[in-house]
């Protein structure tokens, strides 16, 4: 037995046999010398871009989470849009291999987001880079543009250099059992698919494609460790010890605090009670129908939010978050937006029409519940104001249609800078801060790319929310990929946080966490002394040795 390390990225253990997924093939090969067929080189480039679009789209309508569909459609549209495939065409015909024109002028086309200081573009140019490399080297291949999926028929932990979320979810992902990457970016969609299918993954392994296939290896991501070939033993109790669902968890020693699941693209629920308990966490509504072809209706809406609801009990709070069709999470229909007012350059790239018409549908699927209708990338107090409006709006027009609907209030994303640094204003218009830790991150990283680790900005950032809504009295949640940290938890908390919106996965883990606290000190418990000595800090190190004592006093 050996072992190796690396960076957990989906927490949870898994073993089988190793099956190594090898780069793709290189496109590029020295072919300047030869001579090609143009017009087999543009048939071999037509045929493999239908069929690797075509594959794009049917896993988006297989397992693929919601976070990735619309990366999967703009990665199809820009290999098949017009003027790309008239340009490649043209470089064929001029005496250039399909791969080699592909690359130039796919690459070219991509370069526009190099310069661009918005993270969340750069991210996306990773990722089309990495799809448009896949493509590219399909055309290397001796059949034409198909490239090999390994047909897995039993419990395998997938090893790679580096993978892309396309050619992942190719594969039977309910035979992946774990997945180790040599490389890899916690943050990028790979990262995000993996943890929302709760596949143990590590990634950063040095020396993992070293392993060989059939070797059995057992993946301990809970502990960022990979065991190659281990005795039979400690796979067995490690296995066996991993079981984050437990349907007997002790909530009322958790007060007041709440540890509700978000949820996003999967319509078919399938939550214990245990997980279901605290309510609806957060409800990501866009990716429902990122790929509606047509813009839904109030009904088709209702048809789907309804199920949904009726997951969690009736006695427990639901929060939806409203559309938001910013960066890359475009739908196939057309948005309209409004071309004045208020919401005029709205962040969420959607108009008043379609909103009210959400806002209408969900208040009509949480009939004789509790509703919290959260807008996100508000940055403007015109904004806010316009719609809450809107919110009453929609209220006065089901009760004079005598239509019921249920009770709803309305919340704030505090998710840019802009909504910090107007949070005081926010705080009088909204009844709860949804702080999201992963788009702050980004912002707080900007023009870098993301860091993984909490960083002092991050925390700032996060601090000045909660000041502010603890001035004015209203209750802060914390939602993204920060909010599953449970070494964080006694920040939050001594931060006021008494909502936090989290997987299905982590629920467990942080509940039990919250329950080994002494929430007499941590219990929505605002201390101006920790926001004080948060808005002092100036390094990293000075906020780990903040968070370490937080951990060591609570």
């Amino acid at each position: 037995m050996y072992t190796l390390n690396g960076m957990t990225v989906s927490e949870g253990v898994g073993a089988g046999p190793a099956l190594i997924m090898n780069k793709a093939v290189s496109f590029d090969s020295q072919d300047e010398e030869k001579v090609f067929d143009s017009e087999s080189e543009i048939a071999k480039f037509k045929k493999a871009s239908n069929e690797f679009a075509t594959r794009l789209h049917q896993v988006t309508a297989g397992p693929a989470p919601d976070s990735v569909r619309d990366l999967f459609g703009a990665a199809a549209g820009f290999i098949t849009n017009s003027k790309n495939v008239d340009a490649i065409i043209s470089l064929i015909l001029s005496g250039a291999s399909a791969a080699k024109a592909a690359k130039i002028i796919l690459f070219e086309n991509l370069k526009a987001f190099e310069h661009s200081s918005d993270p969340e573009l750069k991210a996306q140019e990773r990722e089309l880079k990495a799809l448009a490399k896949e493509f590219i080297s399909t055309l290397t291949q001796s059949d034409s543009g198909t490239f090999e999926v390994p047909t897995l028929t039993v419990p395998t932990v997938i090893v790679a250099s580096d993978l892309t979320p396309a050619r992942f979810l190719c594969l039977r992902t309910d035979l992946v059992s774990a997945v180790i990457l040599e490389g890899g970016l916690s943050s990028g969609h790979l990262g995000t698919v993996l943890r929302e299918l709760h596949i143990p993954s590590i990634f950063s392994v040095i020396g993992a494609t070293g392993i060989k296939n059939g070797e059995q290896v057992l993946v301990d991501a809970n502990n960022g460790v990979v065991m190659v070939e281990p005795p039979s033993d400690t796979a067995f109790e490690l296995l066996h010890e991993n079981n984050p669902i437990n349907d007997d968890l002790e909530d009322d020693s958790l007060l007041n605090i709440t540890v509700a699941p978000s949820i996003g693209a999967t319509r078919e629920l399938n939550l214990s009670p245990s997980l279901a308990s605290h309510g609806l966490g957060l409800l990501r509504s866009e990716f429902l129908f990122l790929g509606n072809a047509k813009e839904p209706t109030e009904d088709e809406m209702i048809e789907i939010f309804a199920p949904l609801f009726d997951k969690f009990p009736k006695d427990k709070p639901l929060s939806a978050r409203t559309f938001d069709f910013a960066g890359d999470k475009k739908p196939l229909f057309a948005v309209k937006t409004d071309d004045k007012g208020p919401l005029l350059g709205y962040g969420a790239n959607v108009g008043t029409e379609l909103l009210k018409t959400e806002i209408r549908a969900l208040l009509r699927a949480a009939v004789d519940r509790k509703l919290t209708l959260v807008f996100p990338l508000v940055t403007r107090v015109s904004e806010v104001k316009y719609l809450n409006d809107l919110c009453s709006m929609c209220i006065d027009e089901l009760n004079e249609e005598e239509l019921p609907h249920g009770d709803v209030s309305t919340a704030l994303m505090i998710e840019t800078p802009a909504a910090v640094l107007s949070a005081s204003a926010f705080a009088k218009m909204s009844s709860r801060f949804f702080i999201g830790t992963s788009s702050l991150a980004q912002y707080a990283s900007a023009p870098r790319v993301p860091d993984v680790s909490f960083t002092p900005a991050l925390a700032k950032m996060i601090a000045m929310a909660c000041n502010a809504a603890a001035q004015a009295g209203v209750p802060a949640a914390i939602a993204g990929r920060f909010a599953a940290r449970v070494d964080l938890l006694p920040f939050f908390l001594n931060l006021g946080v008494n909502y936090i919106t989290v997987d299905s996965y982590s629920i467990p883990k942080v509940r039990s966490a919250i329950e080994r606290l002494d929430l007499n000190s941590a219990n929505d418990n605002y201390s101006p002394k920790l926001y004080e000595q948060i808005m002092e800090l100036a390094s990293g190190r000075e906020l780990a040795d903040l968070i370490n004592n937080l951990n060591f006093t609570v």
